[in-house]
C-alpha cells in the first residue's frame, strides 16, 4: 500500500510540475511574441515571420522604418518613465492608424518601429508616410521615417531591402523629421 500512495505522490507532483511547465511556456510565448510595454507585435515576430510572409508574392510591399526623434531628449530631462509614455503614445498612434496593415515595435529596448503596408506602390507609400509623419507630429511626436517599396523584387535581392529602410530612416534622423524613400523594383 505505501508503494502505491508515493507512486501516485509522484505522478501528482509530476503533473503539476508539468503544469507549471506549460504555463511558463505560454508566458514565454507571449514575450517572444509581443513587447511587453507597447503590446505591438515584436521585431522577431517581423523579421521570422511576417516580412519574409509579405514579399514572397509578386504584389508590392512598402516598409517603413519609425524613430522617435526625441527620445533621449524626454529620457534625460523627465525620466524614463516619461520616456516610456512616449514610447507607449507613439505606439497607441501607430496602431490607431487608418492604412496601416502591421506596426512591429523593434529593438524591445528601443525607440523603432516597422511598418508593413501590404499592397502599397511607389505612388501611394510616400505620400502615406508623409502624412503619418504628419499625424505624430500632431500628437506631440517627433518621428522620422525610412521606407522602401517593393515592386517584384528578385529572391536575390530581398535580403536588401531591410538594411537599405533602416538606411533610409537614419538618413532621414540626420534631418529629423523627415521621410526619405526609395523605390527597389525589379532586376532589370
Amino acid at each position: 500500500m505505501l508503494f502505491g500512495f508515493i507512486n501516485a505522490s509522484v505522478w501528482f507532483s509530476l503533473a503539476v510540475w508539468c503544469a507549471s511547465l506549460a504555463r511558463r511556456q505560454r508566458r514565454l510565448d507571449a514575450i517572444s511574441l509581443y513587447d511587453p510595454m507597447t503590446g505591438l507585435l515584436s521585431g522577431r515576430v517581423f523579421t521570422c515571420e511576417r516580412w519574409p510572409a509579405a514579399i514572397r508574392g509578386a504584389a508590392p510591399v512598402a516598409i517603413l522604418y519609425i524613430d522617435l526623434d526625441e527620445l533621449k531628449k524626454k529620457n534625460n530631462q523627465d525620466g524614463h518613465d516619461a520616456g516610456d509614455a512616449y514610447i507607449i503614445n507613439a505606439a497607441r498612434h501607430l496602431q490607431r492608424r487608418r492604412g496601416i496593415d502591421q506596426v512591429f515595435r523593434l529593438n524591445g529596448a528601443g525607440d523603432e518601429f516597422a511598418v508593413l503596408l501590404l499592397g502599397a506602390d511607389a505612388l501611394n507609400a510616400q505620400p502615406f508616410a508623409n502624412a503619418l509623419l504628419r499625424d505624430l507630429g500632431a500628437a506631440g511626436i517627433s518621428a522620422s521615417i525610412g521606407g522602401v517599396v517593393t515592386v517584384s523584387v528578385s529572391h536575390s535581392r530581398r535580403a536588401s531591402v531591410l538594411p537599405r529602410a533602416e538606411a533610409a530612416m537614419r538618413t532621414a534622423k540626420l534631418e529629423r523629421g523627415r521621410v526619405i524613400f526609395e523605390t527597389l523594383a525589379a532586376d532589370a
